[in-house]
C-alpha cells in the first residue's frame, strides 16, 4: 500500500516537496508587494517617478480617474516583485481618501507546475505626492542646449511652410519624448526674418535640422557659443543651427543651365522641374552639376492667363493676355495639341516670349 506523507506544516496530505498545496503556495507566492507605496507624479505633465527616473504618460487620458489608474499601474509595474513570470496581475481600487488610494493587487497563476492555478490578493495603500519632473523643471527654467533658426533666402517663410515645419518639429519631438528628458521646445519666436526655436536637446535639434535640410533642400550653418563652465571646469557651449530655405518654392520659376523651368516639387529625392523650352520633366539634386547653374526667375504669381485667339495648323498661334489684352504669337508646336481656339491657358512671359505651362 502506497502512503503519502503528510504536510510537515499542517499535517494535510502533502502535494509538493513535503507540503500541501495551500502551504506550498504560502511559502512560494506568485508576487510580492510592499505597502504603503508613494506615487510621485509631476503636477505639470503627470509623469510618474520610478526607479531610474521619471516615466512620462504618453497619450494621457482626458478623464482624471483614468489618469490615476494609469499612474498606479506604472507604479505597480515597478514595485511588484514577480516570482512567477507568467502570473496575471491586476489591481482594483477599493477606497480613496483625499490623496490616499486603497487598492487590491490580484495575481493569478501556478506556484508549481503540478498544482492548479490559484489567485492571491494583497491590500496596498498608495499615497499620492506631487512634484515637478526633470523635464518640466528644465523647461520652466528656460534650459536649452540648442537654438534652431529657420529662414528663407530673399523672402519670408510662408504660412503653409511654417505650418508644415512646426508639424515636423512637433512629430519629431513627440517621437523622442520619453527617451530623452530634454526632448522639448522651450520657446518659439516668430518675426519677419523667420522662426527661432530654443530646443532642450542638442541631439533633437540636429535631428530636426537634418530633416528640414533634406526636405527643403536648404542650406545649413552651425556655430557654437561659450555659455560657461561645468563644476569640473569644462567649458560648456550652446549650438545654433541656421536652416536657410531656397528662394523658390514649388510652382515658382527658375533657370537651370539657361533654360526656364517651373518647379514641380522639392524633397529628399531632389528638385523636380519642368523645362518650359524642352517641354519635359527632370530631377536634380544639390550634388548635381546643374545645381550650380540654378537661378531664381520669379514666383508663381508671375504667371498670366491667356486666351487662344487663333490656332491654325502650321501657322503661329495668337494669344491674348486676359488682363491687359496684349497680343502674343507662339509657334504651333509650343502649344499643347489638345488646346483649342477660345480656350484659356496659363503661361509666363520671359523676354517677350510666352511659355505655356503644363
Amino acid at each position: 500500500m502506497n502512503l503519502t506523507a503528510p504536510c510537515y506544516e499542517c499535517g494535510a496530505k502533502a502535494a509538493v516537496e513535503g507540503l500541501c498545496a495551500a502551504c506550498y503556495e504560502k511559502a512560494h507566492p506568485l508576487i510580492e508587494v510592499r505597502s504603503p507605496l508613494t506615487l510621485h507624479s509631476c503636477k505639470r505633465c503627470d509623469a510618474v517617478k520610478v526607479p531610474g527616473g521619471w516615466k512620462p504618460i504618453l497619450d494621457a487620458p482626458i478623464d482624471p480617474s483614468d489618469l490615476v489608474q494609469r499612474q498606479i499601474r506604472m507604479l505597480l509595474d515597478h514595485e511588484v516583485r514577480r516570482f512567477v513570470d507568467d502570473a496575471n496581475i491586476e489591481f482594483f481600487e477599493e477606497k480613496k481618501l483625499d490623496r490616499v488610494f486603497h487598492v487590491a493587487v490580484s495575481a493569478s497563476g501556478q506556484s508549481h507546475e503540478s498544482l492548479p492555478s490559484h489567485t492571491e490578493r494583497y491590500p496596498v495603500e498608495v499615497r499620492m505626492k506631487y512634484g515637478t519632473c526633470d523635464t518640466c523643471s528644465m523647461m520652466s527654467g528656460g534650459y536649452h542646449e540648442a537654438v534652431l533658426q529657420i529662414r528663407a533666402d530673399g523672402r519670408q517663410v510662408s504660412e503653409s511652410e511654417e505650418e508644415a515645419i512646426m508639424t515636423i518639429i512637433s512629430d519629431m519631438t513627440i517621437a523622442d519624448y520619453g527617451k530623452d528628458a530634454k526632448a522639448y521646445v522651450s520657446e518659439t519666436t516668430r518675426s519677419k526674418h523667420g522662426i527661432d526655436l530654443k530646443i532642450g536637446s542638442e541631439h533633437l535639434c540636429r535631428q530636426i535640422a537634418g530633416e528640414l535640410e533634406s526636405r527643403y533642400l536648404a542650406q545649413r550653418k552651425e556655430n557654437y557659443k561659450l555659455i560657461g563652465q561645468d563644476r569640473g571646469g569644462k567649458r560648456k557651449y550652446r549650438i545654433t543651427i541656421l536652416i536657410r530655405m531656397q528662394r523658390f518654392t514649388p510652382n515658382d520659376f527658375v533657370s537651370v543651365g539657361g533654360s526656364p523651368c517651373q518647379v514641380l516639387s522639392m524633397g529628399k529625392s531632389g528638385l523636380a522641374c519642368y523645362d518650359l523650352k524642352a517641354r519635359q520633366s527632370f530631377t536634380i539634386n544639390m550634388k548635381s552639376s546643374k545645381w550650380r547653374a540654378l537661378e531664381f526667375i520669379s514666383p508663381e504669381s508671375a504667371k498670366r492667363q491667356f486666351m487662344v485667339v487663333t490656332k491654325v495648323y502650321g501657322q503661329p498661334v495668337q494669344l491674348m493676355d486676359s488682363q491687359t489684352f496684349e497680343m502674343f504669337e507662339i509657334d504651333d508646336e509650343s502649344l499643347f495639341q489638345d488646346t483649342k481656339e477660345g480656350e484659356t491657358i496659363f503661361g509666363i512671359v520671359l523676354d517677350r516670349r510666352v511659355y505655356p505651362l503644363p
